[in-house]
């Protein structure tokens, strides 16, 4: 029986359109879809996608990737630390000059600016007694020529690298006066940036510390050597120095992972008894009095960033993974407990 010439073409015709459908018309479809699912829309400019970039960069950055990506990070560090730097120019030297005769504009900026930006007054002998050190030191070997001839961004330099060995101080000797105001800045607790500084500081050396050491939720920076705390400042300082000369606030952005970090290992307060509802709301940072509605909302958001599917997502340290595991389970029988006395 000859085949309809029609019929033909209408199946043909047929295919074509449903391949075009499968091909185009599906693939767009599911993507609208996709972006209507909470946790699914990723868009390049998205602000969980930003600070999941610069998270996945800071982890290259401090040997937590591969292993074959941690020989080139290590390789690269030790090129940039073995290289020729540049020798402090004319108007680093000016200022050396004008500090070791006592005083000047160029100390009482630095003094400002920590004043200004962190309510900690320092008295004008402890900058130009850092100033000195940073000559001996020849902490401005660290910056390029083109920062070395600017002393706008010498002394967001020198600013930060001040702020920063006063904070590793005040770790080593356990007192937190300066940090403390720096964290109320970031919005953490004093205890939650010092764990973060003191990660950023261990990362670097971390071949000499064991991982139960490295995630210590106690300042244990005391008991390492001054030379070895000079190694570890000097290896931030090659690769940070002239960001924090272009802007002094891009030292808190390369303080996002640690911050992270240490949001898992601040230990939370422990539950005393299985009608322990005070330390239960306190755990959630709630009210007895607060609604609800308004406890769900907030277990539901700490669950979305704390939930065992999300901490196995984020590559976290094996330590650091069990710690935040242990973390939410804390939180989840907190919770557990505030529904179930609501029940009653």
């Amino acid at each position: 029986m000859p085949l309809n010439k029609e019929i033909i073409i209408r199946v043909v015709l047929g295919v074509i359109v449903l391949f075009m459908f499968v091909k185009i018309v599906l693939p767009v479809f599911f993507e609208a879809i996709k972006r209507k699912i909470p946790g699914q829309y990723e868009p390049d400019n998205d602000i969980d996608s930003m600070i999941r970039r610069q998270k996945e960069r800071l982890r290259a950055q401090y040997g937590l990737t591969e292993r074959s990506n941690n020989h080139q990070e290590t390789s690269h560090s030790s090129q940039e630390i073995s290289s020729p730097l540049p020798p402090p120019t004319k108007e680093v030297e000016a200022l050396y000059k004008e500090t070791r005769w006592g005083g000047g504009d160029f100390s009482k900026k630095i003094q400002n600016d920590i004043t200004r930006h962190y309510g900690y007054t320092l008295a004008e002998s402890k900058v130009n007694a850092f100033i000195m050190l940073a000559e001996k030191r020849n902490y401005a070997r660290f910056l390029t020529v083109d920062n070395q001839k600017n002393p706008e961004a010498i002394k967001n330099y020198f600013s930060v690298l001040m702020l920063v060995l006063m904070m590793i101080e005040e770790i080593r000797t356990k007192d937190l006066t300066l940090i403390e105001r720096v964290a109320k800045k970031c919005h953490v607790s004093t205890h939650e940036f010092m764990l973060a500084l003191q990660l950023k500081v261990l990362f670097t050396i971390k071949s000499k510390v064991k991982d139960d050491r490295l995630f210590s939720e106690s300042p244990i920076l005391g008991q390492f050597s001054e030379e070895t705390m000079k190694e570890a400042v000097d290896l931030i300082i090659t690769k940070e120095a002239n960001m924090w000369a272009k802007n002094p606030s891009l030292f808190f952005e390369e303080m996002s992972l640690f911050l992270s970090y240490a949001d898992i290992m601040t230990p939370l307060p422990k539950l005393q008894h299985k009608k322990d509802l005070e330390t239960a709301y306190a755990i959630l940072k709630m009210d007895e009095d607060s609604e609800l509605e308004d406890i769900k909302k907030t277990y539901k958001k700490i669950a979305m960033a704390r939930h065992p599917d999300k901490i196995g997502q984020m590559n976290l340290p094996k330590e650091l993974e069990k710690k935040a595991l242990s973390k939410f389970n804390h939180i989840q029988e907190a919770y557990d407990l505030i529904l179930t006395s609501r029940k009653k």
